[in-house]
């Protein structure tokens, strides 16, 4: 099926402006969230976090619902909210993401607490495997209920690292963790860091749209260690790419970058 770009654009410019102005999302911006949802429809990543501008789920849900009804997606895609964040989510490759995850304990964790003298490995502890489990049932559950938006309750998330759950949820090969009882800072600051996109292009308007899908980093002093891992999670996501037909030229980028502070 032909996708459309003016159908992801007008239900953008109807369902996501907010504020008192409610101001126009322009046009290369609601390419770039229709990307996002496409590679989530066709199974390219598990989730994509909104945050194109200030929009809630109120405005999330009927906008991802007017394109499901254009017939446009080919999955049923979901909202999810977490503390205050929207999450789109295609539920059945979540289900099988972070069943793997625990089956196969795939996760790569990078502990950058602010006393450690650079960056570490870790292997998935027993709370971030509670953590994968406790979202995989919350995830089941949900599925049962079909609510427009099934929204996280703070009895979970709270005792949760948020930074490394949405690592794991947005389908990233590599998380951050640091010990949030002690700190949110971290170790970052002057580290190198190799810094990962994969590119897409979205044939569109007499012309072809490339956008960023996915964007991580992964502390250069530990890249000898995970290269080899990074290289199977592209070589798996170029096989799900090769199963779609909406996007195309996927490619990745990488380069070296020291920052003095890096947020989480």
């Amino acid at each position: 099926m032909v996708v459309s770009a003016d159908v992801f654009i007008s239900a953008a410019q109807r369902f996501l402006c907010c504020g008192k102005k409610k101001r126009q999302i322009p046009h290369s911006s609601c390419l770039d969230m229709a990307v996002q949802i496409i590679a989530v429809d066709q199974g390219l990543k598990p989730a994509v976090l909104y945050d194109l501008n200030g929009a809630g789920a109120e405005q999330i849900q009927p906008y991802v619902s007017s394109l499901q009804e254009a017939g446009v997606l080919t999955t049923t895609l979901r909202i999810f909210s977490i503390n205050g964040s929207c999450l789109v989510v295609n539920s059945n490759l979540m289900k099988e993401h972070l069943s793997e995850v625990l089956k196969k304990k795939s996760l790569l964790t990078v502990d950058v607490c602010p006393w450690k003298e650079q960056p570490s490995l870790i292997v998935m502890d027993s709370s971030t495997k509670r953590m994968v489990k406790d979202m995989l049932d919350f995830f089941m559950d949900e599925e049962d209920e079909q609510p427009s938006v099934s929204v996280v309750g703070e009895e979970l998330y709270d005792r949760w690292n948020l930074c490394t759950l949405f690592g794991i949820l947005l389908g990233y090969p590599a998380s951050y963790w640091f010990d949030q009882v002690q700190s949110f800072e971290n170790c970052l600051s002057m580290t190198p860091l190799v810094v990962n996109k994969v590119w897409v292009c979205w044939p569109v308007c007499d012309t072809k749209h490339s956008s960023c899908l996915y964007s991580f980093s992964v502390p250069e002093v530990l890249w000898a260690e995970v290269d080899t891992y990074i290289k199977t999670w592209v070589e798996h996501l170029r096989s799900r790419f090769c199963k779609q037909t909406v996007l195309t030229e996927l490619s990745i980028s990488k380069e070296t970058v020291t920052l003095p502070t890096v947020a989480l």
